[in-house]
């Protein structure tokens, strides 16, 4: 028997088969999209010498605040462990141990003085990236020259007489060299503190704070600005080599808490938001950056360091491996 198929039966099965079609290209994943958004990662760590947490809450330092409410930060941050107490909090065994994220006893660089001798065992953390990608580019632009010694892997790698020498060249770097990695040092904050006090309640140390609050907010509006910078994943990062107390920042047995304390700033897309729970210190800040460029630690390299304040990683421990809570610290009399 030859039975016509009615005319709306036909357009029923069209409109049908049509909605699925679209039902399925609506659940297929924009490929060009799902592109579009993998971004370039990048990294500048800022070190702020000789920057005490407290003064630096109290001074008006709009941009280094600003990253820090965007960001993840901590105000305990330490410089040094207990245990090492015969290693100086000064300043190249504090810059060592946070670029190449290992404590004094392993890379070897214990004072500015008689014991100024940096193994390399722990590299600085621009060689672990090289190693990971030989094409990407790294900056470090200094005021404190020792620091220079332990660079081996840089594309730029240059001192300066004073920060504005380094802010120049740093907003010269990235217009030029498009870096993926950054270290920047700066240096007018210790010399105010050994001039005239580290100390809150001190003008002067506190308008070297303002003053270097406002390159900071420079270099980073020009980072900002770069045509790339939509398609680019920033993280900042600034932390200190120690604090102070007095004029110096050396103590009997690294125990005065202003010296040993000092902040951590970890700022951007890939950052958590607001106060790093546990105990974080100064080599924390190595780890993080190879972290967030997408280097994956070697157990085999030995770092004391963890990522800190990425979104995914958990916060430190309250207390850490072989080394008591900061809240045991003991307290000195001023």
């Amino acid at each position: 028997m030859n039975c016509k198929i009615p005319s709306w039966i036909t357009t029923f099965k069209t409109t049908a088969r049509s909605a699925m079609c679209v039902s399925l290209l609506l659940l297929q994943p924009d490929v060009s999209h799902a592109e579009a958004v993998v971004k370039e990662r990048k990294v500048l760590v800022i070190g702020i010498d000789g920057c005490r947490p407290d003064a630096l809450r109290k001074a008006t330092a709009p941009e280094l605040a600003g990253l820090a409410e965007k960001g993840a930060f901590s105000y305990t941050t330490q410089n040094l462990p207990l245990r090492l107490v015969d290693v100086e909090t000064s300043s190249g065994p504090g810059w060592a141990s946070m670029l190449c994220g290992a404590f004094p006893d392993k890379h070897g660089w214990l004072d500015d003085v008689r014991r100024r001798r940096f193994n390399g065992n722990n590299p600085h953390f621009f060689a672990r990236l090289k190693a990971h990608n030989e094409k990407l580019k790294t900056a470090s632009i200094i005021v404190w020259r020792p620091i220079m010694n332990m660079v081996t892997a840089a594309d730029v790698n240059e001192s300066f007489v004073d920060d504005k020498g380094v802010e120049d060249r740093a907003l010269d770097v990235l217009g030029t060299l498009n870096p993926d990695a950054m270290f920047i040092h700066l240096d007018a904050v210790d010399h105010a503190g050994h001039h005239s006090g580290f100390s809150a309640e001190n003008p002067e140390y506190l308008g070297a704070i303002e003053a270097v609050d406002g390159r900071v907010g420079r270099i980073i509006a020009a980072i900002r600005k770069r045509p790339t910078f939509v398609k680019e994943d920033w993280l900042f990062i600034v932390s200190s080599d120690h604090g102070g107390w007095g004029n110096g920042h050396n103590s009997h047995r690294n125990v005065v808490p202003d010296i040993r304390r000092v902040f951590l700033i970890v700022s951007g897309d890939t950052a958590m938001r607001g106060e790093i729970e546990g105990q974080t210190y100064i080599i924390d800040v190595a780890a993080t950056a190879l972290v967030h460029m997408g280097v994956k630690l070697d157990p085999a390299w030995n770092l004391d360091g963890i990522p800190a304040g990425l979104k995914g990683f958990p916060s430190p421990a309250v207390s850490r491996p072989n080394e008591p809570a900061a809240t045991e610290l003991i307290r000195v009399k001023k």
